[in-house]
């Protein structure tokens, strides 16, 4: 049997709709911009070919650009620009940037260990991330297998919950998360493969939704880039109000850009997904023709999945090829490498 190139971890495919902008970004911005005196007027004209309508840009008493509340016009034009997606995501008081979603990720379980949570609750199979960040932090991590649990039973706690999951990429049904709240529970919600999915309204409206983390590593491939990372709660994160003045402009720009030209449609449609569904399925098809896996398409994209009835037809020989990508019950793989060759081979 021939080698099986998905990955096991998600390294999102580097999208090529996504680097021109990645360039024209840096040309845009005058480097008068993180000088004390420049007007802010100057820095407004510079960046007005680069958005659309052009972007606010916050001054200081005497006129000078206001880099400390830079951050603030953008996240109001990324939330904006992600409300066909989640809908209530501007209804969070405090919102923060971030390096992506970890750095958010740590501080919201900081904040709940300072608010004295003993443990945390994931989904079997969930995002590392969680459980490594608490477990430095001294957190205790309860994993649940939901197949398995009754979780109406369970005593109420904190739960970190990725949705679309990154345990298979597809969407959680919102009722299972509303559920959760109803029963007591706090859901601090990760967003990071929102915009890789079909249209979809993530709902977070629930007064037991504290935090919402976004991330646009998974649904536009700048992992490596630290573009596009919020932090939204409903109450104040000590920790990360200092990142109005330790951000990277240039980064939150990126991110700007990427949502305005990327992002989700009114319709909640995203040219990506709409692109590279296609791909998704012929490179699923492909492997099953290979394999013999009957994988499935995910939710997102970018992946594809096994359920546990679908491993149980498997011979010994194909259980032993997908072991390394078991994920609490199911088993997810990452097709990045063969979007990748697709594209050196000029198939798309």
């Amino acid at each position: 049997m021939t080698e099986l190139k998905a990955m096991k971890a998600v390294y999102c495919y580097f999208f090529p709709e996504v680097r021109p902008l990645l360039r024209e970004v840096p040309h845009a911005i005058p480097g008068s911009m993180y000088l004390v005196t420049t007007p802010a007027e100057e820095v407004y004209k510079s960046l007005e070919q680069l958005f659309s309508p052009p972007l606010e840009i916050p001054a200081t008493p005497e006129g000078y650009v206001n880099m400390d509340e830079i951050h603030v016009p953008i996240t109001k034009r990324i939330v904006s620009a992600y409300l066909p997606l989640v809908p209530n995501l501007g209804d969070f008081k405090y919102n923060y940037p971030t390096s992506g979603s970890s750095e958010g990720i740590r501080e919201v379980l900081k904040k709940i260990q300072t608010d004295g949570t003993k443990a945390i609750n994931v989904l079997d199979g969930e995002y590392e991330g969680y459980s490594e960040y608490a477990k430095a932090y001294g957190i205790g991590v309860n994993s649940i297998e939901p197949d398995e649990t009754d979780l109406r039973k369970l005593q109420s706690g904190v739960w970190f919950i990725s949705n679309p999951s990154a345990r298979d990429g597809n969407i959680i049904p919102n009722d299972l998360i509303r559920n959760l709240c109803d029963a007591g529970h706090r859901v601090v919600l990760d967003l990071a493969y929102v915009g890789a999915t079909r249209p979809y309204e993530f709902d977070v409206s629930h007064e037991n939704i504290p935090a919402v983390v976004m991330s646009f590593s998974k649904p536009y491939g700048v992992f490596r880039f630290r573009a596009g990372g919020f932090a939204f709660s409903r109450d104040e994160i000590p920790a990360l109000y200092g990142n109005k003045w330790f951000k990277d402009t240039e980064r939150l720009f990126d991110a700007l850009k990427i949502a305005e030209n990327l992002g989700p449609r009114k319709d909640g449609s995203t040219p990506l997904f709409e692109k590279y569904r296609n791909v998704q399925e012929e490179i699923v098809k492909e492997l099953n023709k290979e394999f013999g896996l009957g994988m499935r398409l995910s939710d997102s994209f970018l992946l594809g999945h096994l359920t546990r009835e679908d491993a149980e037809k498997l011979s010994h020989e194909q259980l032993e090829l997908v072991k390394p990508f078991r994920r609490g019950s199911g088993y997810r793989f990452c097709l990045t490498p063969y979007f990748e060759e697709r594209e050196r081979g000029g198939r798309f």
